[in-house]
């Protein structure tokens, strides 16, 4: 169990939240440690206590507006001995049927609440009657619509042994007057063959008795006919489309954050970068971008091709980005800086407005306040007279107009362990031992303007440097 679960039963249960983890308890322990998500419903008295009490350990709620539903919230919390994120999905009202778009709203939370035991985990449960119950439904409503059959049909084997875990110790009195009092159209043997159905039979058996069962649940159903084809409709078109282009997950309501690693060569940047966007794009809609490399913009393709072009068949080095030090600057060298200057400006700029719009995004390298280092200015305006000043001014108003950053680690490293790193690494192109000796060289002390900066040294445990470091991103998100 992850050491945030087990703060959270002991919170919840200190305080006397009134709350039980309402479904799918089979694989609770696993869910506990990670698997899947748990399924709180939480009594409305409750919520706001619920809410400061989950927040103090460090949970945030983040949505997609997409496919959100009222009364029904997603958190999510670090456990920081694992580094791993916990995902709650957190109900105040109980809301089932079809995955999509949970078109019926089960109005006896009450009932649900003061009907629970706990688990060998600590975490309050529902009484295998209401459990049992409420699974059968959920599984027959699936059946009902196309989509969700196919889904719910690659899951038959655990579907069965859920069956199985909910009839261990199960009171049939109980169930039966459950039914009676909440499900007065479904009887007894309407109940257990619907348990049949699913166990043995065929597609079209299925399908026919779950429509069968939609019309006995009719007064839960909170959609009429109309708006339920609307609603099951539109969400098909959005996750098909969103899974092919957009991509978006959730959005944290604490807003947007840009996050840049810095640092020279060989520090551990490309690895840092993966790690994090694997431990953020499971649940939060994200970008990873590299701002030593931007896409040409429409404007500055063809200048960057032909530019391109002469590289290849001139050796003149004034051509590169490299730093060259009291060597006088040709007019295409400052073009090709103003040129990259406009597509860092481009790129950061579009990306900005993603950040302003809830999104987290990753940012490998960034400006320095340095003129003539790496990812940084170039063009010294004080070097320059006439047009070409004009245009350093231009380039040098370009980094200026970049907005700063809200999270930025430096990552640093002996230049030596840089070296070493450098020939066990396996990359096309790579640097030369004496090239990145004279980057390293170069680029010390490199000043950043960020909202919050870090200095991380890589030459420690990798373990303990990247799990330092999502803590940190963490209490900034």
């Amino acid at each position: 169990m992850y050491k945030l679960s087990k703060e959270l039963i002991n919170i919840l249960e200190e305080n006397r939240i009134n709350y039980c983890h309402w479904k799918s308890n089979l694989l609770l322990n696993e869910a506990l440690n990670g698997y899947d998500d748990l399924d709180l419903l939480v009594e409305k008295k409750d919520i706001y206590k619920f809410e400061r009490l989950i927040s103090q350990l460090g949970f945030k709620e983040a949505s997609n507006p997409s496919i959100g539903l009222n009364a029904v919230k997603h958190f999510y919390g670090l456990d920081t001995k694992t580094g791993n994120i916990l995902h709650l999905h957190v109900y105040y009202q109980i809301k089932t049927g079809p995955s999509w778009i949970k078109s019926y709203r089960f109005d006896f939370e009450e009932y649900f609440l003061d009907h629970t035991m706990y688990h060998e985990s600590g975490m309050k449960v529902p009484e295998k009657h209401i459990e049992l119950v409420i699974f059968v439904f959920r599984i027959m409503l699936k059946y009902s619509k196309l989509n969700e059959f196919i889904l719910i049909s690659k899951e038959d084997e655990r579907t069965k042994k859920e069956l199985e875990y909910l009839f261990i110790d199960i009171d049939e009195g109980k169930l039966i007057d459950f039914l009676n009092i909440y499900f007065p159209l479904v009887s007894k043997d309407n109940f257990f063959n619907y348990i049949k159905i699913i166990q043995t039979g065929s597609l079209f058996q299925k399908y026919n008795i779950a429509r069968q069962l939609k019309k006995q649940l009719v007064k839960y159903n909170i959609y009429t006919m109309c708006e339920e084809f609307y609603k099951n409709t539109y969400q098909l078109f959005y996750r098909v489309s969103n899974k092919l282009f957009f991509k978006q997950k959730k959005k944290l309501h604490s807003c947007g954050i840009l996050i840049i690693v810095a640092g020279l060569d060989a520090t551990g940047k490309t690895t840092i970068t993966n790690d994090l966007k694997k431990y953020l794009k499971k649940n939060f809609t994200l970008s990873l971008i590299h701002f030593g490399k931007p896409s040409s913009t429409f404007i500055t393709y063809p200048i960057n091709l032909a530019i391109k072009v002469m590289r290849k068949q001139s050796n003149d080095s004034s051509l590169r980005s490299s730093k060259q030090t009291n060597k006088p600057k040709s007019t295409l060298y400052i073009i090709r800086q103003l040129v990259l200057a406009y597509d860092r400006y481009s790129l950061i700029k579009k990306i900005w407005n993603r950040v302003s719009n809830g999104e987290i995004v990753i940012c490998d390298r960034y400006k320095s306040e340095e003129f003539g280092v790496m990812d940084s200015r170039r063009l010294n305006p004080d070097d320059y007279s006439g047009f070409k000043r004009k245009l350093a001014k231009l380039e040098n108003n370009l980094y200026n107009k970049m907005p700063q950053p809200d999270l930025l680690f430096y990552l640093t490293v002996p230049v030596d362990v840089a070296v070493q790193r450098n020939e066990e690494r396996i990359k096309d192109g790579k640097e030369s031992e004496e090239f990145l000796r004279i980057r390293h060289s170069e680029n010390q002390s490199l000043t950043y303007k960020a909202k919050e900066q870090y200095k991380i040294n890589t030459d420690e445990d990798y373990g303990d440097v990247i799990s330092n470091i999502k803590q940190m991103i963490w209490n900034k998100l």
